[in-house]
């Protein structure tokens, strides 16, 4: 009983970040929210987290803002502002820190810069093979709204299931037909099978059967253009047929510790045969 009152109330705390990354997140305010005593929050934060609160929202702050980067045509201050940095030279220090470039760089020259132009000797680093999987059991937490926002569904997992299980979202929506508030997905951990799936989280599987796989190394910010070159011009050219299920990603590394340039996901398309 204790530790799912912990565990809500570590949902809260991450339900509260996403929701005000736009303000001054002061951490006096998130130990409220948390409600345990300020000698100790941050500690069950970090040990059950894996990252202090200050460096989830610097992580979340700087993912929100390279989305925008590739996505939008908003100004550099503009998105700076709407991202929760105080100016501009703090966003671009610390956008410098966590991607390896600064804001206007990163915007042309990104990893998505490489399937705008779509250079197939560029394309080698993000490799798509055909492999048949086998069945995946999940607990998984369901996702309503924007994709880069799963991250507190992960956390929801992670806390009730632990570290070193596999990692995989579920992706039911096309972003670019569907509101981003009604967009559907589930963040899991891969079950052995006799394992137990704790309230609040659902068991799902996800079939065994035949995938195209692409191996995206970067961020997650810029991961759509990996999506529309998937579906617009490897797809059409693979004489493949997609199948009757959500598109779904594994993901080889860990957000908390890993630099968005490193990440390393594979993104699975299931086909049909």
């Amino acid at each position: 009983m204790r530790a799912a009152q912990y565990h809500q109330q570590l949902d809260e705390v991450t339900a509260y970040i996403y929701e005000h990354l736009d303000d001054d997140l002061d951490l006096g305010i998130l130990a409220e929210v948390a409600r345990f005593s300020p000698y100790h929050w941050h500690r069950v934060y970090r040990a059950v987290r894996g990252e202090t609160a200050a460096q989830a929202v610097q992580r979340l702050r700087l993912e929100r803002a390279a989305s925008m980067l590739v996505e939008t045509d908003l100004s550099i201050p503009r998105i700076a502002r709407r991202a929760g940095f105080s100016g501009v030279e703090t966003f671009t220090r610390a956008l410098s820190r966590g991607y390896g470039m600064p804001p206007g760089r990163f915007r042309e020259d990104g990893a998505h810069a490489v399937f705008r132009t779509a250079q197939p000797e560029r394309l080698d680093a993000h490799p798509v093979e055909i492999r048949e999987t086998e069945e995946f059991v999940l607990a998984v937490s369901p996702h309503r709204g924007a994709y880069i926002d799963i991250g507190q569904a992960f956390a929801r997992v992670r806390d009730r299931m632990g570290d070193g299980r596999r990692m995989i979202a579920i992706y039911e929506d096309d972003p670019e037909a569907v509101p981003v508030s009604a967009l559907r997905s589930a963040a899991g951990v891969v079950l052995t099978e006799d394992a137990a799936v704790p309230a609040p989280l659902e068991r799902r599987t996800i079939p065994a059967g035949r995938h195209a796989v692409m191996r995206y190394v970067g961020p997650y910010a810029s991961m759509h253009r990996a999506y529309l070159w998937l579906y617009g011009q490897w797809l059409p050219a693979s004489g493949e047929e997609p199948r009757d299920h959500p598109v779904f990603e594994a993901y080889l590394t860990d957000p908390a510790v890993t630099a968005p340039n490193d990440s390393v996901t594979e993104i699975l398309l299931p086909l049909v045969g």
